[in-house]
């Protein structure tokens, strides 16, 4: 997994984003790619790139919006819907992707 943290260092939740997200990518197979950075401190983004090259990424504006294990647990629930897309299976209720 390689992380890019370029939020600044004086970025109050800096260090717990980086930890938090790095937590919900923890055992996942293959080199995934992560940065966070809040350009011009407008906003936080968060950009993931799979293994095979699929890529996401959000953006969270507004105070009280960069909880890190909220922000780890909409990473974490991408990364397994994104799985769940490349299997094919059924999806919640019984439907299909």
């Amino acid at each position: 997994m390689s992380v890019q943290n370029r939020l600044s260092p004086k970025h109050p939740q800096r260090l717990a984003l980086e930890t938090a997200v790095r937590g919900a990518l923890a055992g996942r197979r293959g080199a995934w790619n992560l940065v966070l950075e809040a350009p011009e401190g407008l906003a936080l983004v968060v950009a993931v790139v799979a293994p095979d090259g699929s890529a996401w990424t959000m953006r969270y504006c507004g105070p009280g919006l960069e909880d890190p294990e909220s922000i780890a647990e909409t990473v974490r629930t991408a990364c397994d819907r994104r799985r769940w897309l490349q299997r094919g299976g059924a999806g919640p209720r019984g439907s299909r992707a």
